[in-house]
């Protein structure tokens, strides 16, 4: 039997006889063109043009745009790029001065907050990680980091906690430490100290 368009209505429609759904699955997983039972014959030449379109449409749908590939790449690596620099708090470099010879100053910052005994100055440079100043101050960092001194001693600031820094001669070097330590200095340094900054 031949496969006609009356078989594949009927096998469509779910019409046909067991054997002529045999039949016609048979000839749907057959590749020729020598099955079609039409009153005019296919010519080869129209078969393998159909099946070239068919095969072109289908690998034409798999090639990358690489166009488009890079302006997706690019879109991602602008977002991507916006987010890290932006989402990072900048670091600061800030200079404090209290020219007063009679107060402390208190200055607030994005990561610390400092207050500078009278005649003081201070600048806190978190890019390059340098500290320099004179006279004495009180700091406390909103953020943990570390900077270096003129004496190229490593100071550690922990967010949270209140440090005193100075380079009184009364010390003989450059000192830091927690403001709570302040109950372990000679007495004449605290009184020193508190006259210094009246939040003590």
């Amino acid at each position: 039997m031949e496969i006609n368009q009356d078989i594949l209505k009927k096998y469509a429609s779910g019409q046909c006889s067991e054997t002529d759904r045999h039949l016609v699955e048979k000839w749907l997983n057959d590749d020729s063109w020598h099955s079609i039972a039409e009153s005019t014959a296919v010519n080869e030449e129209v078969g393998s043009a159909i099946w070239n379109k068919i095969t072109t449409d289908a690998t034409h749908n798999h090639k990358i745009n690489w166009g488009k590939v890079t302006a997706a790449a690019a879109v991602v690596f602008v977002i991507g790029f916006s987010i890290f620099h932006f989402s990072h708090p900048t670091l600061d470099n800030h200079t404090f001065s209290n020219t007063s010879v009679d107060n402390s100053k208190f200055f607030t910052e994005d990561h610390y907050d400092v207050q500078l005994s009278k005649n003081s100055t201070a600048r806190i440079d978190l890019i390059n990680k340098k500290l320099t100043f004179s006279g004495d101050f009180i700091i406390k960092p909103k953020r943990d980091f570390e900077l270096l001194d003129n004496n190229h001693n490593i100071l550690v600031f922990k967010a949270g906690k209140e440090y005193f820094v100075s380079d009184s001669p009364d010390f003989g070097k450059i000192v830091a430490f927690q403001k709570s330590d302040l109950a372990f200095l000679p007495s004449n340094m605290q009184i020193k100290i508190r006259e210094q900054f009246q939040s003590i």
